[in-house]
Order: structure tokens, then sequence, then C-alpha cells
């Protein structure tokens, strides 16, 4: 075998090697999940969909820009469009909070983030047949009402007015993704 590929493939096993436990925990609890029920294709999409909501907002550690541009609203309301109030309010939370950590904002305003997120999800699960670009536009318009509430609640003039250009993005963001991606995406799921 040429050096080029075996380097890289020892390299690769060796790494597989030292996570052997972790490994076989987490095979373990997909054949557990699956026993419980869970379809292959949500043990599948579920974390990617996770990982891609998560991660969406990494950006802001390395720049510091208001961060309109996010996944974890399409992705809640989805997850709770196909999988109920339940799934979508855990799915919310856990992807909002997991967003704010790797990015590295978590701050005092995370308090109004998360429950936005939670919320968001929850009420998706109530409505399945929805269109998923209007539902999710009215969401995104109920999670921005409350996540940026303390921010209103400031009186300073240039937190009213970055609160206001956030808004305006997250909502045009959210319109162009809800309706290139959202029945897509429930689809997909369902």
């Amino acid at each position: 075998m040429p050096k080029v590929v075996k380097e890289p493939l020892a390299t690769i096993y060796e790494r597989l090697r030292k996570r052997k436990k972790l490994i076989i925990a987490t095979a373990a609890i997909a054949v557990a999940l699956l026993a419980f029920g869970i379809s292959l294709k949500d043990l599948i999409l579920l974390p990617a969909l996770f990982f891609a909501a998560a991660f969406s907002q990494y950006y802001r550690k390395e720049i510091r820009i208001p961060p309109s541009f996010e996944l974890v609203s399409i992705t809640t309301v989805v997850v709770g469009m196909t999988h109920g109030p339940l799934a979508g309010a855990v799915f919310g939370g856990v992807a909002g909070l997991a967003a704010e950590i790797l990015s590295g904002a978590m701050d005092a305003f995370s308090l109004s983030y998360i429950p936005g997120r939670i919320i968001m999800g929850a009420i998706a699960g109530f409505f399945p047949a929805a269109s998923a670009l209007q539902l999710g536009m009215i969401l995104v318009l109920v999670y921005n009402a409350i996540a940026q509430s303390l921010y209103l609640l400031q009186g300073d003039p240039e937190a009213k007015i970055k609160t206001a250009a956030f808004v305006f993005f997250n909502v045009g963001i959210n319109f162009i993704l809800f309706s290139l991606l959202g029945e897509f995406l429930v689809g997909l799921l369902r």
C-alpha cells in the first residue's frame, strides 16, 4: 500500500482505537434507540440537523457582527412539526444552548434566547400540517419578540437600533431559508 494512503489510514485507525469505549457506547445507544422505535432515518438526520444548528452561529466567535444568520430556527421548527411539541422544545432548547456555547456568546441575554427556542419548538409541534414557510415565519417573529425583549427594555437607543437591524436581517434570512428548505426538510423528516 502506498505511503500516501497508509499513513492517513493508520492515523484514523489509531484515533478510533483510542476511542473504542465511546464508539461501543454510541453503537449501544443507537441499537437501544432503534429497539424503542426510533427510526434509522431519525437517528441519522436529527443529529445532523442538531450539529448544523449548533455550529451555524460559530462564526460569531471569530467575527463580531450581529448574528442574524442561524439555522436554529428552521431546524427547531421542522423538528417540532415532524416530531411533536416535546421533541421540538427539547431540540430548540438544547440546540440554542449549544449554539450559544459554541459561539462563545453565553451571557445574560441567553436567558431570553433559550426559552424563546423552547417555545418556538413546542408551538411548531401543534401544527404538523401547516406550511413550513408560514409557520416558520410566525415563529421567527414570536422568537424575536421573546429573545429581543431584554434589549428593548434597555433605555439605550443604540441597543434598540441594533435590535431592529438584527430582527430585520434575521427575519429576511429565515424567510429565504424557510422558502428554500422548509418543506424539503419537513418531507425528509416525515
